[in-house]
């Protein structure tokens, strides 16, 4: 891996989060909340230090390892930097679990958002747009790269295919639908009765399918069915891809019905609706419809104080699932899930036949190659796996089994339901729950190419 290069892409990242970081500047200024300076110095971080690596170190053409490095490299950059604000009210850790939590569009919190300065409940809400939309994309957007470095930057962040025929056209797309959806939210939440301010936040939460709203309560706060069916409606927009997106705003209505990730999605909220409705005590219809697509489309908002029993249960999976691939939402994905349920049964047909014998795995009418199948059926193993270490690990901390998985779910689902009150954990099952989130928004592999590298750097300087 090019070392060089890769610093190189990470200080253009940190100018663009350097930019970024002064908008709360502009709310701070607004309100007289008098937190500018807090931003300021975190912008100032940013933008210096990532001018530096940009201009030190030169930048060449990047291999899909090296994107994936820069990928992992600069979440976990931008999430220090940008507890640099919570730090105002809040102690290190603490801070940093707020900011990871954002960044990843996870939505688990520690604090009473009530209690803090509208420019920190604006910086929360927006990193979790940042986080949706993705840092490199933006920044592929704004000052753009080589050809090759742009399609490795761009599937880095997890995106499975383009939407034009270059992937500068496919990110100024994507940010086109993005920002125009965020801008209906805004427009419906306002005229549903939301004030202006929490109109912003929370549509910027509904599109990343972040969760982070400006109360303490949620969605549940506002006590309005209208502000809940709007929610529901973002909640779909953020967790659906933005190709189908993008071939709907052509007119191509039937990519969406015969979209099979699509039919999966529909099909998996009827059913937990359904049982979600029947097992809910209070507004069991309503609370049931709402939850189901807010598990599911890993966002998190809630109506309810606390869940508990079986629907938690139902809950746990269906934010381990997720939404569509190549949307703001985390999970394993619609796709993979089935891709991995229809394996089984190919897997067995496969051993139950000669060996000479031709099996092809078909989803979405397309032939799924078998290195594709073992790379997803990896993928899901490991997701499982790092899931119910943390669920244990969490059970040693004194919390029930049942929580700990629930909790574990939540924060590797990017989904932000939460059982278990985080401010009160010890401080090793936070940064337990931050790295679980990281390894959710980043997809496992460009963590683990990242710990790899470092590994064979430590290697090299022994030798």
């Amino acid at each position: 891996m090019n070392i060089r290069s890769i610093l190189s892409y990470s200080g253009l990242v940190l100018e663009i989060e350097g930019i970024l970081s002064l908008i709360p500047v502009i709310v701070s200024g607004i309100y007289q909340d008098g937190m500018y300076p807090f931003f300021l110095i975190a912008s100032i971080i940013a933008f210096v230090s990532g001018t530096i690596l940009d201009r030190k170190f030169e930048k060449e053409d990047l291999d899909l390892g090296s994107a994936m490095v820069i990928s992992a490299l600069t979440f976990i950059i931008i999430s220090v930097l940008g507890a640099v604000p919570f730090l105002s009210v809040l102690h290190p850790a603490d801070a940093l679990f707020e900011s990871v939590s954002g960044f990843t569009t996870t939505g688990l919190s520690v604090i009473e958002p009530e209690s803090f300065a509208p420019s920190l409940i604006f910086w929360r809400s927006f990193t979790q747009w940042i986080g949706g939309v993705g840092i490199l994309l933006i920044s592929l957007l704004l000052v753009g790269s080589p050809g090759i470095s742009s399609y490795y930057l761009y599937r880095a962040e997890g995106r499975p295919e383009k939407i034009e025929a270059s992937i500068r056209g496919t990110v100024k797309t994507t940010f086109m639908i993005y920002a125009i959806y965020t801008c209906i939210g805004i427009a419906l939440f306002f005229s549903a009765g939301m004030p202006f301010f929490d109109s912003i936040v929370v549509a910027f939460s509904s599109v990343s399918t972040g969760g982070f709203t400006p109360t303490n309560n949620s969605i549940g706060a506002y006590n309005n069915p209208f502000i809940e069916v709007i929610a529901i409606f973002l909640m779909i927009l953020g967790a659906t891809s933005f190709f189908i997106h993008y071939e709907l705003w052509k007119g191509n209505i039937k990519k969406y019905i015969k979209n099979s990730e699509i039919r999966l999605f529909w099909g998996l909220i009827a059913v937990f609706s359904l049982l979600l409705s029947f097992l809910f005590a209070d507004d069991g219809i309503k609370n049931g419809i709402f939850y189901a697509f807010s598990a599911l489309t890993t966002t998190g908002f809630s109506t309810l104080k606390s869940v508990s029993g079986t629907p938690e249960f139902l809950l746990i999976l269906l934010m381990i699932v997720g939404g569509c691939a190549g949307s703001t939402a985390g999970g394993l994905k619609l796709v993979r899930a089935g891709i991995a349920w229809k394996a089984f049964a190919w897997i067995g047909k496969k051993i139950s036949l000669p060996p000479e014998a031709v099996v092809p795995l078909k989803y979405q009418e397309k032939t799924i190659k078998d290195s594709e199948t073992a790379i997803i059926m990896l993928f899901v193993c490991m997701y499982i796996g790092i899931l119910f270490i943390t669920t244990f690990v969490l059970s040693l901390l004194g919390y029930s089994p049942l929580d700990s998985l629930f909790e574990a779910a939540s924060a590797q689902g990017t989904v932000g339901l939460s059982v278990i009150e985080i401010s009160t954990m010890p401080v090793i099952g936070k940064f337990l729950l931050m790295l679980n989130m990281l390894l959710g928004r980043l997809e496992i592999f460009p963590f683990l190419v990242l710990m790899y590298s470092v590994y064979r750097g430590v290697l090299r300087t022994r030798d």
